[in-house]
């Protein structure tokens, strides 16, 4: 039907083609506006905008501020800071050329020294090709590594600053387990309560976490938290207190064969219900050991987690390794009850007494949380955008920007990661002939 036929109620259709010219225009003005948005985002990570009040990682102050699901807000962070050192590619991005899915793909193997060659071909092929391509060459260039054959050993001490430090050397069998454990204990740790076809589990095929010190807290967190087989006292988290258990009463506490604890931290320790406690009397002799009574009812504790049901900090969402948090401390008289209860991760507890933010009990089961300054953190922070304003900013994108000059023939993947691979080795001997020849 032709704009002549319509009826005369219906509005005549625009030609598809100035559709299709628009669409591949604004996704050329799409791409431009998202290599700034990266580019903003490198340095607010480098800049750790984001660790004001302990948020776990620049992903998920991204995914609580923006809007975006944590799997996305991971890669765009990992795109984001490796674009920083492909100048070529960036440029490309920044003008609109290459689109946001090829730049990931690209960011996965480009050095500042193959990036040029990967860009000549990402200008020409298609998304999915782009995509064999890489495949392929993380495939050819990975090496295994060479095994350990040092003996197997470790030692733990107290530094001078009271942090406990490990160090540990694995056969590689036990490696294996241990990297194991700690991915099975990270995967829990940063299990959010999102799901959706839209918010995948971002953890379930994640690699080791490359600093395990968090997953081996909520490993140790697991074990504390089940009666101690043993009676030694080193299977229990011991803490030296005065008779009342409290900072003023106790200026002095300190965990057991370990460094003192100062009234900020033995806030902390105290709000732990698996620590136990061996007060002492004026002259040191031991006069009561106990365990901690602050420990929710079962019965309060499954009321309080079908409330809550994930750490209630804005912008975290997990739900393992939990811990019932009095908003007043118990140890200064606040009740254990659902109106100064609420759930928080171990790393946010923790952040937490070391002042990094604030709560305050609203009563009726309502909780306000804020920053240092005092202000307000939402749960969810409004977003706002304009596409005219995007089109105007972007306007010097050419309509056809982002469209790859493909002929429409087949990728022989094989073959191009090979050529690649060995003009990359030719360019990389050439560089250290003409680097030897300078020395020279």
């Amino acid at each position: 039907m032709n704009t002549a036929e319509l009826p005369a109620d219906q509005p005549a259709q625009r030609p598809i083609e100035e559709i299709e010219t628009e669409i591949c225009s604004l996704a050329g003005q799409i791409a431009a506006a998202t290599a700034r948005f990266l580019t903003l985002l490198a340095e607010f990570d480098a800049r750790r905008g984001w660790a004001g009040w302990q948020l776990h990682s620049a992903a998920h102050w991204l995914s609580w501020k923006a809007g975006v699901s944590l799997h996305t807000a991971r890669e765009q962070v990992r795109v984001a800071n490796a674009v920083t050192v492909l100048p070529r590619i960036a440029q490309a991005f920044a003008e609109g050329r290459v689109s946001y899915s090829k730049v990931r793909a690209l960011t996965r193997v480009a050095t500042p020294h193959t990036e040029e060659s990967l860009l000549r071909i990402a200008l020409q092929a298609p998304a999915a090709q782009l995509d064999r391509l890489v495949r392929g060459l993380v495939r050819q260039t990975r090496t295994p590594d060479d095994p350990d054959t040092d003996r197997a050993g470790g030692r733990w001490f107290y530094d001078d600053d009271g942090y406990l430090v490990l160090m540990a050397r694995f056969r590689p069998e036990d490696g294996a387990r241990f990297l194991a454990a700690l991915t099975r204990a990270e995967c829990e740790r940063t299990r959010t309560d999102a799901t959706g076809p839209d918010t995948p589990d971002p953890d379930l095929t994640a690699p080791a976490p490359s600093n395990p010190v968090p997953a081996m807290v909520a490993m140790a967190e697991t074990l504390c938290t089940a009666e101690s087989p043993v009676v030694s006292p080193s299977a229990d988290v011991l803490v030296h207190v005065g008779p009342d258990g409290t900072p003023l009463d106790a200026p002095h506490a300190h965990l057991d064969d370990g460094p003192g604890l100062d009234s900020q931290t033995l806030e902390a320790v105290l709000c732990t219900a698996s620590v136990r406690l061996i007060r002492h009397g004026r002259l040191g002799p031991t006069i009561a050991w106990d365990k901690s009574r602050r420990r929710p009812s079962r019965t309060l504790l499954r009321q309080l987690l079908i409330r809550d049901r994930c750490c209630t900090v804005p912008g975290c969402g997990r739900t393992r390794f939990l811990h019932a948090h009095h908003v007043v401390y118990y140890s200064r008289g606040g009740p254990t009850d659902l109106d100064n209860l609420t759930l928080l991760c171990g790393e946010h507890h923790r952040a937490l007494h070391d002042g990094l933010f604030t709560i305050t009990a609203d009563g009726n089961q309502k909780f306000t949380f804020a920053d240092l300054d005092g202000r307000r953190i939402d749960y969810a922070p409004l977003l706002f955008g304009d596409a005219d304003d995007l089109a105007r900013r972007y306007r010097y994108v050419d309509p056809d920007a982002v469209t790859a000059d493909w002929s429409g023939e087949p990728l022989d993947a094989s073959f191009a990661t090979d050529v690649l691979l060995r003009n990359w080795d030719l360019e990389k001997r050439r560089r250290n002939t003409d680097t030897l020849a300078s020395a020279a």
